[in-house]
């Protein structure tokens, strides 16, 4: 495996600026520990899909051609806002924590670790099918879920419900369509 220097100078550029920039920012406010945990663990994620070239929210193993690109920005844009909301709550809404400890952020980041498991699971089926599909925005799901969990925030929460979840089924929807639009000229030429 030949070493990416660019993308890997990024990387430890962008954890070391988020750790002390977190650790700034959440650090002066009540139970912010775990919450900065999370997003470590979360950025820490995203370094490796960005330097393994991935775009964590969407399947790799579909052809580029293939991909809704108005689907896809949108989702970008609910992700990176969502995130935005999350460490808002915790420094000025204190009003939309939900509970304001520690319970939910260490829920956060174990449904942030499911969530990447079930991620990698499904690059590693072999087949790409609906249920390959399904699994990897389900992995998704549980991603942006871990969000409102992690930050504490019934804010992030209704808004991954309402926003979010949406996004999610319409891709499904599409990728599934796709699919399907695929094996069926595939059988269509068999004939």
């Amino acid at each position: 495996m030949q070493i990416n220097y660019k993308r890997l100078a990024w990387d430890i550029f962008i954890l070391l600026y988020s750790g002390l920039f977190f650790y700034n920012c959440l650090s002066p406010y009540e139970n912010w520990f775990f919450s900065y945990l999370y997003t470590m663990f979360l950025i820490v994620w995203l370094c490796k899909e960005y330097y393994q070239k991935n775009l964590f929210f969407q399947p790799t193993y579909i052809p580029n051609e293939e991909h809704n690109y108005l689907l896809r920005a949108l989702f970008a844009l609910f992700f990176y806002s969502s995130f935005v909301f999350g460490i808002i709550t915790i420094v000025w809404w204190h009003k939309y924590r939900i509970v304001n400890g520690a319970f939910l952020p260490i829920i956060g980041i174990v449904l942030l670790g499911y969530g990447i498991y079930l991620r990698e699971q499904s690059f590693r089926m072999n087949v790409k099918n609906r249920e390959t599909i399904l699994k990897f925005y389900l992995s998704i799901g549980f991603i942006i879920f871990s969000m409102a969990f992690g930050f504490d925030s019934y804010f992030v929460f209704i808004y991954a419900l309402c926003i979010g979840l949406p996004l999610i089924i319409l891709q499904v929807q599409h990728y599934t369509k796709k699919i399907g639009v695929r094996i069926y000229s595939y059988k269509k030429e068999e004939k």
